[in-house]
């Protein structure tokens, strides 16, 4: 598999006004968030993306009022984890 790397024209960035380490983690936010508004990548992958765990991912979301996908499969290892939790 392939890895994208993203150039954003130095113009941009300081149109963005934010220090670049806050800004590039600021754009890849918005990307992931994007991405899992419109289903293209899982809250897993989302999390691994942003390096947080998958509830800090759900956190991530639910702060920023975005509905959390979850499908049957997702729900079942949900479901399991608690259990071996408990």
């Amino acid at each position: 598999m392939e890895s994208i790397s993203l150039e954003i024209s130095p113009e941009i960035v300081a149109q963005i006004k934010l220090p670049p380490k806050r800004a590039q983690r600021v754009l890849m936010e918005e990307l992931v968030l994007r991405l899992y508004e419109e289903g293209i990548i899982s809250a897993g992958q989302g999390a691994y993306l942003l390096k947080m765990d998958r509830l800090s991912f759900e956190h991530f979301l639910a702060e920023r009022c975005i509905a959390i996908h979850c499908d049957i499969e997702e729900l079942d290892q949900d479901i399991s984890n608690l259990d071996r939790a408990l």
